[in-house]
C-alpha cells in the first residue's frame, strides 16, 4: 500500500561554532579560509553560537505532523537540509524506512529562486534516483498562502506600535539580495516579492506599489509607494561577496536616504523574504542594520517572522493535505 511522507526542506545552518567551517565548506563547495570562518563564527557568536533554524524546523515538523493528523492524515514529517544536518538525503532515507514511497516537500524558502529551490531540487532528485525513482511533489510556496500575507500584515502593524510617533516611519519589506546575473526576465523571485509586498501594504491600508517609487527620496530606485497614508518600499539585504550587480536598493540605502531628510524618522523592517529566523534576521537586521540606523539617528524596529506560527502551520497542513 502506498504511503506519503512530508519533508520540510531548507538551506540548513551550523548547530555549533565547530560546525561553521564544515557548513561553509558544504555551502561554498570548497574549503573556506580560516579568516572567513573566524568572521562568520563571530557573527554566530553574536546570535547565540549557532543557527536557530534546526530547532525551529524540528518544532515546525512536529506541529505540521499533528496538524495533518487533525485533518485525518497520519503521515510522518521529516526535516531535510541542503547544506547541514539533517541532510535531504538522510531525511529521504528516513521517510522510506517508515514505508513512504512518495514525498511531498514543503520549502522553508518562501519565494521561488534558482539559488534555493534549484539546490533543493538537485538534492531531492539525487535522493529519488538513488531510491529507484520515488515520486517527489512540491507543496505550494509559503508565500502563496493567504496566511503568510496575513501574518506579516499583523507583524508589521505590531512593529509600528513600537514606533512613537509613527508618522515618520517607513515600512521596509526586506528579502535576501541575489546576483542579478542569476535572474531571468520577469524573474519569479522578484515578481513574488512585489506581489506579496503589495498585498501586505494593501491589507494595512497603504497604496499599491510601483517601480521607481523612491525617486523623491534621494533618488532611491525602489519598488513601493510614497503616497499617503504611509511610505513603503521593497528593499534587499544580506548581499554576498560575489562580484557584479546585486538586487537593490539595500536596507542600508534606505536608512541612509531616510537620514538625509527631515520627513522620515524611523524604518520598520518587515522581513517578508524569511519564513524563519536566520543569521539574516538576527544579525544582519537586528545588529548591523539597527546599528547603522542608530549611527544615522534613525529609529529602527524589526517585525517578527513566522517561525512555528500555529496559524501558518495549519495553513501549510491544509495545502499539503490536498496532495496526500
Amino acid at each position: 500500500m502506498s504511503r506519503t511522507g512530508v519533508m520540510l526542506v531548507g538551506f540548513g545552518g551550523p548547530d555549533s561554532l565547530d560546525a561553521v567551517g564544515p557548513f561553509m565548506c558544504n555551502l561554498m563547495g570548497e574549503e573556506p579560509s580560516d579568516a572567513l570562518v573566524q568572521r562568520v563564527c563571530t557573527r554566530y557568536l553574536a546570535i547565540g553560537g549557532k543557527s536557530p533554524l534546526g530547532e525551529i524546523a524540528a518544532d515546525m515538523a512536529q506541529m505540521l505532523q499533528q496538524s495533518l493528523k487533525d485533518l485525518g492524515h497520519d503521515v510522518p514529517v521529516a526535516v531535510g537540509m541542503r547544506y547541514w544536518n539533517p541532510f535531504i538525503g538522510e531525511a529521504f532515507e528516513h521517510l522510506m524506512s517508515l514505508g513512504c514511497d512518495r514525498i511531498v516537500t514543503v520549502s522553508l524558502s518562501p519565494f521561488e529562486s534558482k539559488v534555493a529551490h534549484g539546490a533543493y531540487r538537485e538534492a531531492l532528485a539525487q535522493a529519488s534516483d538513488a531510491a529507484g525513482g520515488v515520486e517527489v511533489v512540491e507543496a505550494p510556496l509559503l508565500s502563496e498562502l493567504e496566511d503568510y500575507v496575513e501574518f506579516f500584515a499583523m507583524a508589521a502593524a505590531s512593529a509600528l506600535d513600537d514606533v512613537q510617533p509613527d508618522t515618520g516611519a517607513i515600512i521596509a519589506f526586506t528579502a535576501h539580495s541575489l546576483p542579478e546575473s542569476d535572474l531571468v526576465d520577469n524573474d519569479p523571485y522578484v515578481a513574488g516579492l512585489r506581489r506579496v509586498a503589495t498585498a501586505i501594504a494593501e491589507r494595512m491600508g497603504m497604496e499599491p506599489g510601483g517601480s521607481g517609487a523612491g525617486t523623491m527620496l534621494g533618488g532611491l530606485d525602489a519598488f513601493g509607494s510614497m503616497l499617503p497614508p504611509r511610505t513603503w518600499f521593497l528593499v534587499y539585504q544580506s548581499q554576498g561577496q560575489r562580484p557584479g550587480a546585486w538586487l537593490g536598493p539595500s536596507v542600508d540605502d534606505l536608512i541612509d536616504a531616510a537620514a538625509a531628510t527631515t520627513d522620515y524618522t524611523s524604518v520598520v523592517a518587515v522581513p517578508i523574504g524569511f519564513a524563519t529566523d536566520h543569521m539574516e534576521t538576527l544579525y544582519d537586521l537586528d545588529i548591523m542594520a539597527a546599528d547603522r540606523a542608530l549611527q544615522a539617528d534613525v529609529g529602527f524596529v524589526r517585525a517578527a517572522v513566522p517561525n512555528d506560527n500555529e496559524r501558518l502551520i495549519r495553513a501549510v497542513a491544509e495545502s499539503v493535505s490536498n496532495l496526500i
